[in-house]
């Protein structure tokens, strides 16, 4: 199981409130101020430093604890998160933090943070009106935090913790998602758009390299006909740790017109007769699910000596 463990070092809140924000999102994990930080850090695959820019004081801490802990990344995968008002000035500080990590798998962001006047202890004040005054700029509040780009970090960094570093080639990954596709007929499908949000179970015919649900209707279309971006998952009923079995599509629907020849062509294959669906009271729907991506856990990948999770990108 990959772990994640993240430090941060907060002086006025904003590295704290970044760090429990990607926290849940990344789990398993759990989040540290940096001076409560473990010594230790072998129980975790992923580390992430979370820092903010404080002049020549910037991530002090977190240096503090890597030399007196005498922490080793280098078979971990590493994440640098840097706030700030001045993008320039935290890259950096993200670079010379990189050269003391000493790991080339480093994934590093900047991140636009604030600055309130009120907030400022008296001497990080003085300090702030002298710069201010140096370079000519209103002394005031500064920079505006955006939660959006905290939750967007967070999805990056997991697809960056998730990318396999064992990986069967394409063509077994491939054959080993359509055998399971081919296999089962039910899925959740989940649509939504603004604040509305429906997830459905139902039927599905995997196709030449698509998905394919009829339908008579339902809440459903309500996302589908704002948004055309879905997430289906297919999955075995959960045994235990060493039977995992789960796979998770996104990808884009389109309705596919009544009486296509893709329309009849899908009626005919579930056996249904065009006559008998052209004289019912009401419409037959059928949606088109074209994945752009598939994740599959599956633990059989491990027994073949493989990451158990494995990512697929479809060829267009």
């Amino acid at each position: 199981m990959n772990v994640t463990l993240i430090l941060y070092e907060s002086k006025y809140g904003t590295g704290k409130v970044i760090a429990n924000t990607v926290c849940p999102i990344l789990g398993p994990a759990k989040s540290f101020d940096i001076i409560d930080a473990p010594s230790d850090i072998k129980y975790y695959s992923n580390i992430v430093l979370v820092f903010s820019l404080y002049g020549q004081n910037s991530c002090e801490k977190i240096l503090k604890y890597i030399e007196e802990n005498k922490i080793d990344f280098s078979k971990k995968r590493v994440a640098l998160v840097c706030i700030g008002l001045n993008k320039q000035d935290g890259l950096n500080e993200i670079s010379k933090l990189k050269k003391i990590v000493n790991n080339e798998n480093i994934f590093c962001e900047f991140i636009k943070g604030e600055m309130f006047i009120n907030k400022l202890n008296t001497d990080d004040k003085e300090k702030i009106k002298s710069f201010c005054s140096k370079v000519g700029i209103p002394f005031g509040d500064l920079g505006e935090y955006d939660e959006k780009k905290a939750l967007e970090l967070g999805k990056d960094l997991r697809e960056y913790f998730n990318t396999p570093k064992f990986i069967p080639p394409v063509n077994i990954t491939k054959k080993e998602i359509e055998a399971f596709l081919i296999n089962k007929n039910t899925c959740t499908l989940a649509t939504g758009y603004g604040d509305f949000v429906r997830a459905t179970p139902l039927e599905y015919e995997y196709y030449d390299g698509n998905i394919y649900i009829i339908s008579e209707g339902g809440l459903k279309f309500i996302g589908l006909s704002k948004n055309n971006k879905i997430s289906l998952c297919v999955y075995e009923d959960y045994k235990s740790m060493n039977n995992l079995c789960g796979l998770q599509i996104s990808g884009e629907a389109k309705i596919i017109k009544p009486w296509c020849d893709e329309y009849i062509d899908v009626l005919s294959r579930k056996d249904l007769k065009v006559e008998n669906i052209s004289k019912l009271p009401f419409d037959m729907n059928v949606i088109k699910i074209v994945p752009s991506k598939y994740e599959f856990l599956y633990s059989k990948f491990k027994n073949l000596g493989f990451d158990s999770k494995q990512i697929y990108i479809p060829e267009k």
